[in-house]
């Protein structure tokens, strides 16, 4: 535990926004909404009510940080000694920061709101200024204390291109932007930064082997527990398919899940871009002894009373389905979720597109090990067995992809259609040209440019949501919607806009055909 020297401050100090230090009251899906627009309501009720920030431990640092923070802060006290590294949020970077501070280390994910979920969501509402997420960042990032004392600024995380591509950096005083993986950068960068050595602007990690990568040594927002990194699917608009793809031995996962579930975290969420990824075999063949025997010895670890599995695949669902009929039960009994008052579980999904075109183009490998021909059939058996096993996931679906014609957005609908009766929570998104993917050079979609099949597209997904997920809300909606529409959206987005609103609003079609 760090014991403050006076006013003198720790060494090294790492935090994050509010925003990135809260559990969401252990709802990790409503963490996306940092994506939606900042000033519609006044920060600090949000603060208090919608993404209160983690507790202190006695000394002032934060019970509970991001997990990404969490790895580097292990590998910064192996070299540096514990008293010399302290985590915290922004409430008490002034208790830490002081005249001996060397390096202050900011992770992010969202800096500039630039990301899938903070382009869309902020766009289609139209108002309130800049996404959450990039609202909080830049309120740290001016925090008077780091003008007063002027440490080195080193920001990395999930989100850090973002400052590059932004071209935010020397606005916003950052020393060094960090990208890629952390494990063999971060001490060379923050050993510059002690040794008062001349900083490079941008530093990109190498891959670390397994055995590279240290265990947390305090516990992490929502239990986040590392079960895989990399995928290798080869989608071209993903981040992981550009890393190592790795599982880590069971025993490391459960020293972590031990760490967070001690430290009174009640959700262990395993983090992987995929779960069927976990040991898998040749042509991403799911390995279910493995996955089985992971979730099994997760689930007997006292304390832990949700478990969490971050993403999955749906072609390795079809393929063993007697895999799902095993852990189905261990999630949920473990879910965090009710539908009906039934407990049940949820994992992210990508279904991306219906277009077996722009499957074929962009993410064949997400069907391995079928053929993106075959791409409808996968989704709808793949949903059909999680929903029969009580899983009811969130399914992202991208939206102007480099390409994308009428017939593509058709065949996505079509798909929908067939998935009327299905559990799911949808999640529509513009396709964003992130940094770290292949498709970074790409045009990104923008609402300006989508037709009226695709306003129609994100109007039938939401209003599913709502239809499944909160049946009673329906009545407010419509007269919310009719009300945005007449003193709002004509404006902002145009008449194009009406049918969309009143599907989404749940209006019968008899309404349209009058239109």
């Amino acid at each position: 535990m760090f014991q403050k020297n006076k006013e003198n401050g720790a060494r090294i100090v790492l935090t994050a926004s509010h925003i990135e230090m809260s559990d969401f009251h252990l709802n990790p899906f409503i963490a996306f909404t940092g994506g939606f627009p900042s000033k519609v309501i006044p920060v600090d009720i949000l603060r208090k009510y919608w993404y209160p920030i983690t507790e202190d431990n006695d000394d002032g640092s934060a019970k509970f940080a991001p997990y990404g923070l969490r790895k580097m802060e292990s590998v910064l006290t192996d070299e540096y000694g514990e008293k010399n590294v302290v985590t915290c949020t922004q409430y008490n970077l002034h208790k830490f920061v002081g005249p001996n501070t060397k390096v202050v280390g900011i992770s992010t994910m969202d800096p500039l709101g630039i990301g899938f979920v903070s382009r869309t969501y902020t766009s289609i509402v139209g108002f309130g200024d800049e996404p959450l997420a990039a609202a909080e960042f830049k309120e740290l990032i001016n925090h008077p204390v780091l003008k007063k004392y002027k440490p080195k600024i080193i920001v990395g995380g999930a989100g850090a291109w973002q400052i590059i591509r932004g071209n935010k950096q020397e606005e916003y005083g950052i020393d060094t932007v960090m990208t890629g993986e952390g494990e063999h950068i971060v001490p060379i960068i923050f050993r510059k930064a002690l040794n008062n050595e001349m900083l490079p602007k941008t530093a990109e990690g190498e891959k670390p082997k397994p055995e590279e990568i240290s265990l947390i040594k305090k516990p992490a927002l929502f239990g986040v527990v590392e079960i895989t990194r990399g995928c290798g699917r080869g989608c071209q608009f993903c981040s992981p398919t550009m890393r190592t793809r790795y599982s880590f031995p069971l025993e490391k996962i459960k020293k972590e899940v031990e760490v967070n579930a001690k430290a009174g975290s009640k959700m262990i969420t395993l983090q992987t871009d995929d779960v069927f990824l976990y040991k898998c075999k040749e042509r991403f063949i799911p390995n279910r002894e493995a996955i089985v025997e992971m979730l099994r010895t997760v689930d007997k670890i006292p304390g832990v009373d949700y478990i969490q599995i971050a993403h999955a695949a749906l072609a390795p669902v079809v393929y063993d389905p007697k895999m799902i009929e095993e852990i189905g039960a261990i999630l949920a009994n473990k879910g965090r979720w009710r539908l009906n008052g039934k407990k049940v579980a949820s994992t992210e999904i990508g279904i991306e597109t219906g277009s077996t075109k722009l499957m074929e183009k962009y993410m064949k490998g997400k069907v391995l090990p079928y053929k993106p021909k075959e791409w409808h059939e996968i989704v709808t058996t793949g949903i059909g067995i999680l929903n029969d096993n009580d899983i009811y996931p969130l399914a992202t679906l991208i939206m102007g992809l480099p390409d994308e014609k009428i017939e593509d957005s058709l065949a996505t609908m079509e798909l929908i259609d067939k998935l009327k009766d299905a559990k799911i929570f949808y999640v529509p998104l513009l396709f964003t040209s992130e940094e770290d993917c292949l498709l970074n050079k790409a045009k990104q979609a923008d609402l300006r440019n989508l037709s009226d099949l695709q306003w129609d597209f994100i109007a039938t997904c939401w209003r599913r949501n709502i239809e499944l997920w909160s049946p009673g809300a329906k009545w407010k909606i419509m007269l919310g919607s009719v009300l945005a529409y007449y003193l709002y959206y004509r404006w902002k987005h145009g008449k194009k806009v009406l049918r969309p609103i009143m599907k989404f609003s749940g209006f019968p079609e008899s309404f349209f055909a009058q239109q």
